[in-house]
């Protein structure tokens, strides 16, 4: 079974500038549907396949993990099993990608190559800083700290799930980090959804003044963050 190729409105491609010392290159977006054609302007597909490709990723490596936390010394066997598995970094790498790539290929943005895998690439690179071990390391001495907590140790009160809420600093910004990606998914899952939509509707035809609103609405959020 193979994925069928993403729908898109735009493909981008290298244009070659010679001068006297160097060539440059620049990335220049061509539409692929003539103005008659209709467009597409569902993003869902985008998702739903990004999210697939992660989730296939990330059932190998989870399944993995969990099958080598089964020593007579490993403790809370089940409680890591459901935490492991329920760590959403493959995922919101996978819908961050899924995002910016719609942004090109479906609303118009030119976006570069590193824009689109950078954020999920750096995203990915704190996990791994954080104590996450990538996917080509076999095995991991302290599994407990790949899901930034401490490992579950028993006492007599039975307290348990108060050990798996971040208490120090820096495991608080990493979980603010989580939830402002997960904000951003969502805002620019509607964002990028809207715009699609208006372009195939109020801006149907009239793609230099659908890109002439996007540089502006571009340019006034810079203003606003400045």
């Amino acid at each position: 079974y193979s994925l069928s190729p993403l729908d898109r409105n735009f493909k981008q491609s290298i244009n070659v500038q010679k001068t006297k010392r160097r060539k440059k290159l620049s990335y220049v977006l061509q539409p692929v549907r003539s103005k008659d054609a209709p467009q597409v302007a569902n993003i869902n597909c985008y998702i739903t396949q990004m999210l697939a490709a992660s989730l296939g990723l990330k059932l190998f490596d989870v399944s993995r993990r969990i099958l080598m936390y089964t020593k007579e010394t490993d403790e809370y066997k089940r409680i890591y099993a459901v935490y492991r598995g329920t760590f959403p970094i493959h995922e919101l790498c996978g819908t961050m990608t899924a995002l910016l790539l719609a942004r090109r290929d479906v609303v118009g943005v030119n976006l570069p190559q590193w824009k689109i895998i950078g954020p999920a690439v750096f995203l990915h690179a704190m996990a791994n800083f954080r104590g996450m071990k990538p996917i080509f390391k076999w095995n991991s001495s302290t599994p407990w700290s790949e899901m930034q907590i401490n490992q579950l140790k028993k006492d007599n009160n039975g307290h348990i799930w108060k050990q798996l809420i971040p208490q120090t600093y820096s495991k608080l910004v990493w979980m603010t980090i989580l939830f402002r990606v997960f904000g951003f998914c969502i805002k620019n899952y509607y964002l990028v959804g809207r715009q699609a939509m208006k372009r195939t509707t109020m801006y149907s035809g009239k793609l230099y003044a659908f890109n002439a609103k996007l540089q502006t609405d571009a340019m006034l959020k810079k203003t606003k963050n400045d």
